[in-house]
């Protein structure tokens, strides 16, 4: 899936002829092209004309509307599906607890062996005074335990229960003195390192969106996530084995690899978002050069390629959540009868 990034603090975009052209304050112009692109994500606060939406809607390309901290705002979309039945299954059945039960554990029981993965790599390359083993061990039992739970509220439960143990020793992959992360914080992120995986996950969120669109199921019908108005609920579910293998790796990558600087973050306590921070609440945010070098690595992740044990192959990261979504939706149909979490390695 191609995907172009406009991410600006003002600009225009406008139609000219059968192209967009994007006006930056400074007066230079970027020139993109309809017909070589799937989806058009817009971040900050950048205008567009009308005959340029015009022009998106006469291609059909997916736009996505984010804040300047990768919060999403809006969308045009053209993934609608007219296989009513296959979703009016999917209503019935995310209802069924002894359907979504099976399924909704091994998301969570996915993405803790993925956390656990992630803190045995740390323990491994670092020499430090945190009981690394204890935490380990914590993980192994939530995972015994989420495997015999008996009702979706317990296994979300267990699910808090590990990410909290997760995100205790988080901190300690990031080597930087000025990588600060005491505690996981989202609405505002109060970090910079908060800052970064909160955008990077919103990323990960648009591109599962995308792939459950595609694949015909609704996005609001899940088995793990408690469903609520307006509530993305299966898109949050299948975010979840891919948090740490896409977003949380490389977020420490940005910092440790020097890909990321200070100079690549604001502290702001005006919000373009009126639902991300209370009034004189500080924020920690990546800024235009910041957010620029946070996608080109996302994209760069995205692409990676890793095995896929269920077609026994490689293949990009991008295309390894659209199976994986295929995959839920052939369990969905009855045409498989297990569904299995991604897991990396």
């Amino acid at each position: 899936m191609s995907v172009i990034y406009i991410i600006s603090d003002n600009g225009k975009i406008n139609k000219v002829n059968e192209t967009l052209e994007f006006t930056a304050t400074d007066g230079t112009i970027r020139k993109i092209f309809p017909h070589k692109m799937d989806s058009l994500i817009i971040g900050g606060l950048v205008s567009i004309t009308g005959a340029a939406m015009r022009l998106l809607m006469k291609h059909q390309i997916n736009t996505l509307f984010i804040s300047s901290n990768g919060k999403y705002s809006g969308k045009l979309s053209f993934t609608g599906t007219k296989n009513i039945f296959l979703r009016k299954k999917q209503y019935l059945l995310s209802d069924d607890e002894s359907f979504a039960l099976p399924i909704a554990k091994s998301i969570v029981t996915a993405k803790l062996k993925n956390e656990l993965t992630f803190v045995q790599r740390i323990k491994r390359k670092k020499d430090s005074n945190v009981n690394f083993d204890s935490i380990v061990l914590s993980l192994k039992n939530i995972i015994d335990q989420t495997e015999n739970a008996k009702a979706l509220d317990e296994l979300r439960g267990y699910e808090g229960m590990g990410a909290k143990h997760y995100f205790s020793v988080f901190r300690h992959n990031l080597i930087p003195d000025w990588a600060h992360f005491p505690n996981r914080s989202k609405n505002p992120p109060k970090t910079n390192v908060n800052a970064v995986l909160s955008f990077l996950y919103a990323l990960l969120m648009y591109r599962i969106e995308t792939a459950i669109e595609l694949s015909g199921l609704d996005t609001m019908a899940g088995f793990l996530h408690v469903s609520d108005y307006g509530k993305n609920a299966l898109v949050f579910d299948m975010m979840e084995e891919f948090r740490t293998p896409v977003v949380d790796t490389l977020c420490c990558a940005l910092f440790n690899r020097g890909v990321l600087s200070p100079l690549d973050f604001d502290i702001v306590d005006e919000f373009d978002d009126a639902d991300m921070g209370k009034d004189g609440e500080k924020a920690v945010l990546l800024n235009k050069d910041g957010l620029k070098k946070a996608i080109t690595a996302f994209e760069n992740k995205i692409e990676t390629l890793l095995f896929y044990p269920v077609l026994e192959t490689q293949m990009s990261l991008n295309m390894i959540i659209i199976e994986q979504v295929k995959h839920l939706k052939r369990v969905i149909q009855g045409e498989e009868k297990v569904y299995k979490g991604y897991l990396y390695k």
